[in-house]
């Protein structure tokens, strides 16, 4: 059988997902054989005998991995919309070897060499702007992401990021085996204040799992109009407890761990490319620039900030000082 996610996409807007034919089974190997596609495709380029310029080397890299492209999109929609338990099986599996697929185009010393001649030369070639910047990009990501290292260096960052991108996957996952929890509420009362269509679907949400009664589930669509609307100021914390709680009950899907391991593993790999900690390498590329930069940013603003909070607090209590005397 075709896989549908291999193919390209075909209807209108220049073709669009085959959502429709898609099954868990097919990601595996539509992955392998997009990521063996692109490696093809990189080769080609690293081992071009051409001089490196931006046709040849840039822009033939912004070319490759079309597959890839539609095999990763259609996959992100399954992991932020559809994730099942056989779906949750692959991307235990997948995201460890997209790591090391990634890190293995990036560590290509020969492709990086070309990479960097056209970055060098990007001033006096006559590119455009956006020539110029796409560039300047695709050097700083692969300098950035250790192709400069020395081999032990690039074969340790590699470990590293596949075990970060194992412990993403389980942070994740935790976190939605606990949105899969839910309080649920079995008398009038308890829904006070809640409107009509909230609480039609928290009774279909109870009755899809065998409950009698209203479930607000622990996520964040339910949780969010449940805050909103509810006049029971004791069930509101109740939810919100749930909610923000999600990966640190203590229990089998508790994060904490998870957690320490990876900031470990981030500080590794800080020292590794050379940066003092994982926040400097992290905000190299934004508007700060550094740490110090961001929370001297950030500092700027506190106290106005706060100030403003307390006016706008004095006035919610004016208001509510006033409707509270009007009904009395």
């Amino acid at each position: 059988m075709k896989n549908p996610l291999m193919a390209p996409w075909s209807g209108p807007y220049g073709g669009v997902p085959p959502f429709d034919q898609v099954k868990v089974v097919d990601f595996k190997p539509a992955f392998e054989a997009a990521m063996a596609q692109e490696l093809a495709e990189i080769e080609a380029i690293a081992s071009s005998a051409a001089p490196p310029d931006f046709d040849n080397t840039i822009a033939a890299m912004e070319r490759c991995g079309r597959m890839h492209d539609r095999v990763q999109s259609v996959y992100n929609v399954f992991a932020g919309t559809m994730s099942s338990d056989d779906f949750q099986e692959v991307e235990r599996e997948i995201e460890p070897k997209l790591a090391g697929f990634r890190d293995r185009i990036v560590q290509d010393e020969r492709l990086f060499k070309r990479i960097e001649a056209a970055y060098e030369s990007r001033e006096s070639a006559g590119l455009t702007p956006e020539q110029s910047r796409l560039t300047w990009l695709r050097y700083q990501h692969f300098a950035r992401s250790g192709a400069r290292l020395a081999p032990d260096a690039k074969k340790r960052l590699s470990e590293i990021n596949q075990q970060l991108a194992s412990l993403y996957t389980q942070f994740s996952q935790n976190v939605l085996a606990d949105e899969k929890s839910a309080i649920v509420l079995t008398r009038e009362d308890e829904l006070a204040g809640l409107p009509d269509s909230f609480r039609e679907a928290a009774g279909q949400a109870a009755e899809e799992r065998g409950e009698k009664g209203w479930a607000i589930l622990n996520t964040r669509s339910s949780v969010e109009p449940f805050l909103t609307y509810s006049e029971r100021r004791d069930l509101r914390e109740k939810v919100w407890r749930a909610f923000v709680s999600r990966g640190d009950n203590g229990d089998g899907t508790d994060n904490k761990g998870i957690i320490e391991r990876i900031v470990r593993l981030r500080s590794d790999r800080a020292k590794l490319l050379g940066y003092p900690s994982h926040a400097h390498w992290r905000v190299e590329m934004s508007m700060a620039k550094t740490p110090e930069r961001a929370m001297q940013l950030m500092e700027a603003v506190w106290k106005p900030a706060v100030s403003r909070v307390a006016e706008e607090v004095t006035d919610m209590q004016a208001i509510a000082d006033r409707d509270g005397a009007a009904i009395t």
